[in-house]
């Protein structure tokens, strides 16, 4: 499910014939109404698909589902099951049941004890910055 999001044009790939069914997935396309852009434009049958997501990043995953005019095939949207918590309240969790998830009117909103449960540790949050920093100025953006 890689070659369309890794695609410098991720129409290309579609388009090239070298896809049978794009997956989708929020973030790495530019959020859900991009990606609604690149299924319409890309005419193959769709899924949607999350990388190991909270709830919160959950919501635009099932947005984006939810808004897909036709949805043949069954999504990739239970990555929560492989986290060790979540982000926000159990009654809130984006959770499927029967392999189903529930589309609700607004996202679930995170919970500040839970954030503060799964906070990355200061040297480490320092490390990432560090590196991000390296590669803009590598890369002059």
């Amino acid at each position: 499910d890689e070659s369309i999001r890794r695609a410098g044009d991720p129409l290309r790939v579609a388009l090239a014939g070298a896809a049978d069914i794009a997956v989708l997935k929020c973030a790495p396309l530019g959020g859900v109404r991009r990606a609604l852009q690149v299924a319409e434009a890309a005419g193959l049958p769709c899924v949607v698909s999350s990388a190991l997501q909270t709830s919160v990043g959950l919501a635009a995953e099932l947005a984006l589902a939810a808004a897909l005019p036709q949805l043949d095939f069954a999504c990739g949207l239970d990555t929560l099951s492989l986290l060790d918590g979540d982000v926000v309240a159990s009654s809130d969790a984006l959770r499927p049941v029967d392999g189903n998830l529930r589309v609700r009117p607004a996202p679930p909103a995170p919970d500040p004890a839970l954030t503060a449960q799964f906070a990355t540790d200061p040297a480490r949050t320092a490390w990432w910055h560090e590196r991000l920093a390296r590669v803009e100025h590598d890369t002059g953006r």
